[in-house]
């Protein structure tokens, strides 16, 4: 069977306990907008304070930062919604052991604004993925459940669902991917099953990175899902027509991470996770079809 231990713990939780910020890969995603890419990291990569970042990247040119976090322990967190883009930023503080969280709003190019400002956050707000049905509403996912959640309000319940979901994902025609820890469900705005995957995660799995064996993160696309098999080190998708297909073997320290659509394409994200207290390394690849990848970032 999979291993299930520890449920929804971000990677930087999965890390050497004893210093969970200064060790860890940053709390995150990655998503498409238009012909740009946005993904979640820290600045420096090597930064032991782990001061997070938003890097950007469009075909053609290099990847760089779009924003910078002036709060060590800190982490974002990206949706978009058209051509705004939402951005949660964490911050931590270790004398008190209490995270904070605001909510961010920008379009490409533009400085990002305010829209929620810091709060207490005690249901660690998207990190299983956030959506915003408006400026003052949005869900998000906190296993085993989906919340919704006003400004200034607390969390309820935003549909019930029969299985444990750690993540939430916005797609196309307003419905939601959902992912549990060997399945993915796509679902419209009442928690109404349109299409399940199940069975996604290969049991007999051997060295699994930190002993885990799970779908890390998963993305829709006209009838195609795409996803991270954490355990298997790779990356995989499942054709409109239900051929399940691998598209990249990675192999030790590289650990796969993110996934998203980018058009046609495919942008793939993986870590070199090594367990010797050093930051993980980013590999990051734009996956054309199955004869053309590209890498656009790589840190050795």
């Amino acid at each position: 069977m999979h291993q299930v231990k520890i449920k929804f713990l971000p990677l930087i939780a999965l890390m050497l306990i004893g210093s969970v910020h200064a060790t860890g890969h940053p709390t995150g995603n990655m998503i498409s907008v238009g012909e740009y890419v946005y993904w979640s990291y820290i600045n420096p990569v090597d930064d032991p304070s782990h001061y997070a970042c938003i890097m950007i990247w469009k075909k053609g040119s290099d990847p760089a930062v779009f924003l910078q976090s002036k709060h060590p322990a800190s982490d974002y967190m990206l949706y978009n919604k058209n051509d705004h883009i939402y951005i949660i930023e964490r911050k931590y503080s270790s004398s008190t052991d209490d995270y904070e969280v605001r909510l961010l709003k920008s379009t490409h190019g533009k400085k990002p604004e305010i829209i929620w400002d810091w709060f207490k956050d005690e249901y660690r707000i998207g990190e299983g993925g956030f959506i915003m049905l408006s400026d003052d509403q949005m869900i998000f996912g906190r296993y085993p459940n989906v919340y919704k959640m006003k400004r200034g309000s607390s969390p309820t319940t935003y549909f019930k669902f029969n299985q444990a979901i750690v993540r939430v994902r916005a797609v196309e025609q307003n419905n939601i991917l959902l992912s549990s820890d060997s399945a993915c469900y796509l679902v419209d705005q009442n928690g109404t099953i349109l299409k399940q995957w199940d069975g996604l995660i290969d049991d007999e799995i051997e060295n699994a990175p930190l002993n885990r064996n799970q779908i890390f993160d998963a993305d829709y696309s006209e009838g195609e899902l795409l996803f991270a098999h954490w355990g298997k080190r790779s990356f995989e998708v499942i054709e409109a027509n239900g051929n399940r297909k691998k598209l990249l073997q990675l192999h030790q320290p590289l650990t796969p991470h993110w996934v998203a659509f980018t058009g046609k394409k495919k942008m793939l994200f993986a870590s070199r996770l090594i367990m010797d207290g050093s930051t993980p390394k980013p590999h990051l690849i734009l996956l054309e079809d199955q004869y053309n990848q590209e890498v656009v970032w790589s840190i050795p």
